[in-house]
């Protein structure tokens, strides 16, 4: 494990298991009264990694007491990072803990889902402040698009297709027109085409937005918007050609794709829900149903009849029932081993996502994505990488928060809202879920360049100028130091450091039997 600094990262979150560690109301005990903070910050880590066995052995009374520890020493609101990791960390542990239960861990997440939705708009002010405060998702847009704007030399018509749905954002298409604006030829005709389940409001607002830069800029511009998960793209899959229809891919047009960490959600086992969530807006307007639209229309289902399905079955179960899934945690048993069945089933979602990808025929595809690995089939080993990982980027803003001498109150409460809503959803992806429900699946840029390359796809090199562009802005934003744009061994890639620790890459890459033919849409 990594050496945490004294004022090491840490997240809160905001649960109904918190109630398991939150502050205790007689303060601290005084054996931690008795201890230093270096002390402290040793202990608790001790303390987590004690509790995570203990889960993963499905031991709940010595889970229970490790989380009884944490909480005196750690809570969502300390001074000091690590004590706030703990304690997001410890939320995570307690719902992986609860899940266990016959009935309960479906409850659990409707209840997750339910304060999500009452705070969508908090939750989009936190991601704003995250991406103004550490400057990852900057660094992904401006190399995406240098690399897009390298591959369309000389193009005429572009159509760019974005399927980052909650990562993406209207500033990196506008930075795009700019670019394009002042290429040798003039811009060309440019077709944005965004995939994202944030509501007609967002993408009505997002068109809005580009529209009137495009006009600004004279640039011919079309915007139209896909209302859908990435994972629904993949029930497209069984009809022929419907990928193409519904991403509006047409002959004659340069296609270049970008997705930003996206592409690891689709290692989740299949969740055949996810095709009521799916409908579709063209802007301006359609005149026909969509594959989506009519996968949309097809599911009867509704949370309401779905909690009161799980309320009449699993709470029904025997008291035996709990120990026998406390028991199917154990590294050994049959239902343990049988964890390993959905991932394979991800892997072959994804796996048939990139080839439909790579039928489109685009002349660029650039993937970006966190660098870690969280998709380990054991329990322990993905701990033990978020907490180093979200140690890390906790770090990041905390520096950032204590950087703002003029409003420090002020960014102390923004980073609290990054770190319970963002950040702290994610530690709960990572630990607490599992199957269809653990998103979160994030992979290094190694085992992204196997699946790439075993979906008939082939690495397209990320340029010096690129990452020259990426250092600068680097530097003009006072980033640099702290932070780093590293090029891969074989200049393939670019990872974004940390004090040296990559925590995000970028690639790009095509299909293989482009290598020779310049990378022309075929007909559709």
């Amino acid at each position: 494990m990594d050496i945490f600094p004294e004022d090491t990262v840490s997240s809160a979150t905001s649960s109904p298991a918190s109630s398991l560690y939150s502050p205790s109301p007689h303060g601290y005990g005084s054996w931690v009264q008795e201890l230093s903070h270096d002390q402290q910050g040793v202990r608790l880590i001790g303390l987590l990694y004690q509790c995570a066995a203990e889960v993963a052995a499905g031991a709940f009374d010595r889970a229970n007491l490790c989380l009884e520890q944490i909480n005196q020493l750690a809570s969502l609101d300390a001074p000091h990072t690590l004590q706030r990791l703990a304690a997001v960390f410890a939320d995570a542990l307690s719902r992986k803990l609860i899940s266990l239960l016959p009935g309960v861990s479906r409850a659990l997440q409707y209840s997750t889902a339910a304060s999500c939705s009452g705070e969508a708009h908090l939750v989009h002010a936190a991601r704003r402040h995250l991406f103004d405060t550490v400057p990852f998702m900057k660094l992904a847009y401006l190399t995406t698009n240098h690399a897009i704007l390298e591959a369309m030399e000389g193009e005429r018509f572009v159509h760019v297709v974005d399927l980052s749905g909650p990562s993406s954002n209207a500033v990196q298409w506008i930075a795009l027109f700019h670019a394009f604006r002042a290429r040798r030829g003039g811009p060309p005709h440019l077709r944005v085409t965004a995939v994202h389940d944030g509501g007609k409001e967002c993408l009505a607002s997002m068109a809005a937005v580009l529209a009137k830069e495009a006009e600004a800029f004279d640039i011919p511009f079309q915007f139209d918007a896909v209302e859908a998960r990435l994972d629904d793209l993949v029930l497209l899959l069984d009809t022929p050609d419907a990928l193409r229809q519904v991403l509006r891919v047409r002959s004659g047009e340069a296609l270049a794709i970008s997705v930003v960490s996206q592409l690891h959600r689709l290692l989740a086992a299949d969740d055949v829900a996810g095709a009521g969530r799916t409908r579709q807006q063209h802007v301006p307007g359609s005149s026909c149903l969509t594959p989506v639209q009519i996968m949309a229309r097809s599911s009867p289902r509704s949370f309401g009849e779905l909690l009161e399905r799980e309320l009449n079955t699993r709470l029904q179960l025997s008291p035996d029932a709990a120990s026998s899934v406390v028991s199917s945690l154990s590294p050994q048993s049959p239902a343990a081993q049988q964890q390993r069945t959905p991932a394979a089933a991800g892997a072959a979602k994804l796996g048939r996502f990139l080839q439909a990808v790579r039928g489109l025929s685009p002349k660029i595809v650039v993937v970006s994505e966190p660098e870690a690995n969280h998709n380990a089939a054991a329990f322990m080993e993905r701990f033990e990488e978020a907490l180093n990982y979200y140690g890390s980027l906790f770090d990041c803003l905390e520096r950032a928060s204590a950087a703002a001498h003029h409003h420090r109150q002020h960014a102390a409460e923004e980073r609290a809202r990054v770190e319970r809503l963002v950040l702290g959803e994610e530690v709960r992806g990572v630990v607490a879920r599992e199957g269809a429900e653990r998103k979160e699946r994030h992979e290094r840029l190694a085992q992204w360049g196997r699946r790439m390359e075993a979906a008939g796809m082939e690495r397209v090199g990320m340029s010096y100028g690129g990452m020259m562009e990426a250092r600068k802005l680097l530097h003009s934003m006072g980033w640099a130091g702290s932070y780093e744009v590293v090029h891969d061994p074989r200049g393939e890639a670019f990872f974004f450091c940390w004090h040296r620790r990559p925590l995000y890459s970028v690639s790009a890459w095509r299909p293989a039997a482009c290598r020779h033919s310049g990378g022309r849409l075929g007909s559709s």
